[in-house]
């Protein structure tokens, strides 16, 4: 699900669903066609179990701040809220009491408050340009709770977009010494293991893109410490279509080696292949396909 709270916009879903309505709002396209096209696209994530319902909840939240909210929608958000559908669904996967109270009452305000009409639309805005915070080939590293370093690379970096998104790539580098240019030349990437509809849990790999529009509310303080050359080209529209928080670079890296022999994946695909013309083709919905291809699995 790629959630990292209780909050209506903490997972995954929200930051790809909000991101693409508002971009075409703010090109000038209706509430309606904008919701169409965004059924259209993710047929997928509309057949997820885990999935679906933040979808409906982010379409129902972004429709409600342009003052556009479809009464099908309310009543599809409302049935979902008050059968405690979502509820159920972070049960099955494991939420704490606590999680489950405070995502209850969450969703709880969340109807009510868009069962009053929001007073004002949202103003569609101008696109401001940005540049993304790294450049492309950049080693960047922080620090764990426990004191160690860790450390992720910057795949691409956008020039004077809307967002300027970095695509960063999750390492397993992890030293108590600060990690230099060297370690990411033999890094290799990290990857977690992501349900599926059919409750098969397949191996994804930890990359995502990072906005340069909300790197001033991380927490966490990331130091540029070499470059390497990459070759290689990527694209927002089609690979890695995911988004992340600046923060949950840290945050996987520390759940995930708080518990090594849980969270490891026997899949080893080294950074360079990432950096370098080798083959792998964003044709595969994802790397580990891509792997799986290569070792005849």
């Amino acid at each position: 699900m790629g959630a990292w709270g209780t909050g209506i916009s903490s997972n995954d879903v929200y930051e790809d669903i909000n991101y693409e309505f508002f971009e075409l709002y703010n090109e000038g396209m209706e509430v309606p066609a904008i919701t169409q096209k965004l059924i259209k696209e993710n047929k997928e994530l509309i057949s997820s179990h885990e999935d679906q319902n933040n979808f409906w909840i982010t379409i129902a939240k972004s429709q409600w701040e342009c003052k556009a909210l479809d009464p099908e929608i309310f009543n599809r958000i409302r049935e979902i809220i008050e059968s405690e559908k979502d509820i159920e669904l972070w049960k099955y996967l494991g939420a704490s009491q606590s999680d489950l109270t405070k995502r209850r009452k969450v969703l709880e305000n969340f109807l009510r408050k868009i069962s009053n009409e929001k007073k004002t639309a949202r103003k569609r805005k101008a696109k401001k340009l940005r540049d993304a915070i790294f450049e492309k080939g950049d080693c960047i590293i922080y620090k764990l709770p426990d004191g160690d370093y860790c450390g992720a690379f910057v795949l691409e970096s956008e020039k004077e977009t809307e967002f300027g998104l970095n695509l960063i790539a999750i390492t397993d580098i992890k030293k108590t010494s600060k990690p230099h240019e060297q370690d990411f030349e033999h890094a290799h990437i990290l990857f977690e293991l992501e349900q599926q509809v059919s409750k098969e849990f397949t191996p994804k790999e930890r990359i995502s893109w990072y906005s340069a529009h909300h790197f001033e509310k991380a927490e966490t303080e990331f130091k540029k410490i070499g470059q390497l050359e990459v070759d290689r080209h990527y694209y927002p529209s089609k690979d890695y279509k995911s988004l992340s928080n600046w923060d949950n670079l840290k945050l996987f890296q520390d759940s995930y080696y708080s518990d090594l022999e849980k969270n490891k994946r026997n899949v080893d695909v080294p950074l360079i292949s990432l950096r370098k013309n080798t083959g792998y083709s964003n044709g595969f919905s994802s790397l580990w396909q891509w792997v799986k291809t290569k070792l005849n699995l």
